[in-house]
C-alpha cells in the first residue's frame, strides 16, 4: 500500500487535543489503587467505554490473579498489526505523602502547562495517548493504516502473575509485527528514549526451621537458632558488597556487544542524584558514572529484600527463634532463565550444608531484549525524529524488571509521554501537555510507517 498521508491525522490532534486532555483528566481522576477493587473495576469500564467512544472494539476480560484486562482493537487497512501494551493501576512504588502534592493526587489539575496527577506518567498518559492516537484518523475520516490491539493491565500483584496464561489464551487476538511497550520517557535533552528490553525476576522466600517451636533462650548453649542458620545461609549467597557468590549464577548473562555499550554511553546517568539521594560518597566498585550506567543495566543482582525471626517487641524477651525467612530479589539479565538460576541457589545451599531450608518461589519472569538492529527499532526512531526534532537515544538493556518476555516473538519497543523528571510515583507525579501531544502524534508516525514497512 502507499505510505499513509498523515498530515490530516497529525492535524485531527491538534484540533481535538482539548477534548484529548479531558478526557485524560477524567481517567486520572478515578483511584486505581490496587487496594480498592472497586476503583480498579471502575477504571476497566472507562478504559472500554473510551475505546469505543472513538470507534474501536473492547472487551472486559476477568482473569486469575488479576484486575480484569481490556482487551481493545482498533481495525486498520492492510495486513500488518501493531500490538501495545499498557497497565492502569497506579502507585506502583511506595506513593509519598499526599500533603506534598501542589493540588490533590486525584484531582487532575493543570499548572503551568503540566497535568499532575497520580498516575499520569505511568501509566494513563500512556494508556490515552494510544486510544487517541487511533481515534485521531478516525477524527480525520480515515481509517488506520495498521489494526491497533491493545492490552490494558490492571494488576492485583506487582509481578502480573497471570498475565502469561492471559496471553496464552488471547494469542490469536494479540497477533502483531510487532509492540510498542509503556516504560519510557523522555530525557533532559528533549530526547525520546527508546527502550529495547527489561529483566527478569526471581524472587524467592527462604525459611529456616531449627526447633517445633520457640524454646527458652536459656537452652541456647543446646539447641539451634533458626535466625542464626538463615544468617549464616544468607552468608554463602553474596558477599557483603552484594557480588553474588553462587556458582552459575551469571554464567549464561549476555554480555553487551561494543556496540551497545556505545549506544548506553550515550544514556543519560544522574549519578550526582543517585550518590546524594542515597548519602553515599561513591558506588560498589568505585564505579564512574560510565560504568555505572552499563553496570545497572547489564549485571545481575541479589537483593536481600526483607528478614523476619524471633521476638521484634520493644521489650526484653527470652526466646530462641524456630522459624526465620527471608526474601531474595534476583534481577535477571537477558540470557538467563529463571529455572536455571533457582537450580544453582538450589544446588549452592545445599553444597553448602543449608539444603534443608524451604525456598518459595514468589514470582518469576523473564529477561527481554529486542536487538537494536531490527527495522522496527529503526523505524520508531526515525518517527521520533519527525516528531520531537532530535536524536532519540536508544537504551538496548534497561534496569527495569517485567514481563516483555511473554510476547518475545516480536520486536518490543518501549515509548511513553512523560519526562526523567516527572517524580513518577511521587509527590506532584505529572506530564507536560507537549509531550502528551508529541506521544500521540509520535505513534501516529509509528502506525503510518509501519503500514509500509517490508
Amino acid at each position: 500500500m502507499p505510505k499513509p498521508d498523515t498530515a490530516a491525522a497529525l492535524a485531527a490532534v491538534d484540533a481535538h487535543f482539548d477534548e484529548f486532555v479531558e478526557e485524560l483528566q477524567q481517567l486520572c481522576r478515578i483511584r486505581s489503587r490496587r487496594q480498592e477493587p472497586e476503583q480498579m473495576e471502575a477504571t476497566a469500564e472507562f478504559i472500554a467505554g473510551s475505546v469505543r467512544r472513538w470507534g474501536g472494539e473492547a472487551e472486559i476480560i476477568p482473569w486469575e490473579q488479576s484486575y480484569p484486562y481490556v482487551l481493545a482493537e482498533v481495525a486498520g487497512e492492510g495486513d500488518k498489526a501493531l500490538l501495545h501494551f499498557t497497565h492502569y493501576d497506579v502507585e506502583v512504588e511506595p506513593a509519598g505523602d499526599d500533603a506534598e502534592w501542589i493540588s490533590p493526587p486525584y484531582a487532575a489539575e493543570i499548572h503551568d502547562g503540566r497535568l499532575y496527577a497520580r498516575g499520569v506518567a505511568d501509566d494513563k498518559g500512556v494508556i490515552m495517548s494510544r486510544i487517541h492516537a487511533a481515534a485521531a484518523w478516525k477524527l480525520a475520516g480515515l481509517t488506520p493504516p495498521v489494526t491497533n490491539r491493545i492490552i490494558f493491565e490492571g494488576k492485583k500483584w506487582l509481578h502480573s502473575p497471570g498475565l502469561g496464561s492471559f496471553v496464552q489464551a488471547h494469542a490469536d487476538r494479540l497477533a502483531s509485527d510487532a509492540a510498542l511497550w509503556e516504560n519510557s520517557w523522555l530525557d533532559g535533552e528533549d530526547r525520546l528514549l527508546l527502550k529495547l528490553a527489561e529483566k527478569g525476576v526471581l524472587y524467592l522466600r527462604l525459611t529456616a526451621q531449627t526447633l517445633p517451636r520457640d524454646l527458652t533462650s536459656q537452652n541456647t548453649a543446646l539447641l539451634p537458632a533458626a535466625t542464626a542458620r538463615l544468617a549464616a545461609a544468607l552468608a554463602q549467597l553474596q558477599r557483603p558488597d552484594g557480588t553474588v557468590t553462587i556458582p552459575g549464577f551469571a554464567d549464561d548473562a549476555r554480555p553487551p556487544t561494543d556496540e551497545e555499550r556505545a549506544l548506553l554511553e550515550k544514556v543519560a546517568f544522574a549519578g550526582d542524584f543517585l550518590r546524594e539521594r542515597a548519602q553515599v560518597e561513591r558506588f560498589t566498585g568505585d564505579l564512574d558514572d560510565q560504568a555505572a550506567a552499563v553496570a545497572i543495566r547489564t549485571v545481575p543482582t541479589l537483593t536481600v529484600a526483607g528478614i523476619a525471626g524471633g521476638d521484634m517487641r520493644d521489650d526484653v524477651t527470652l526466646g530462641i527463634p524456630s522459624t526465620a525467612s527471608a526474601k531474595l530479589e534476583i534481577r535477571l539479565v537477558p540470557g538467563q532463565d529463571p529455572e536455571r538460576v533457582l537450580g544453582c541457589v538450589r544446588d549452592h545451599l545445599a553444597a553448602t550444608g543449608f539444603g534443608d531450608l524451604r525456598i518459595e518461589v514468589m514470582a518469576t519472569s523473564r529477561p527481554n531484549l529486542t536487538d537494536h538492529r531490527d527495522p522496527f527499532v529503526a523505524l520508531v526512531a526515525d518517527a521520533a525524529r519527525r516528531v520531537y526534532g532530535t536524536e532519540p537515544v536508544i537504551e538496548p538493556y534497561t534496569q527495569w524488571i517485567g514481563n516483555q518476555g511473554v510476547i518475545a516473538d516480536r520486536p518490543i519497543v518501549g515509548v511513553g509521554v512523560s519526562r526523567a523528571d516527572s517524580g513518577v510515583d511521587g509527590p506532584n507525579e505529572n506530564i507536560r501537555l507537549d509531550d502528551y501531544k508529541a506521544g500521540i502524534k509520535h505513534v501516529i508516525e509509528v502506525m503510518a510507517a509501519l503500514a509500509v514497512a517490508e
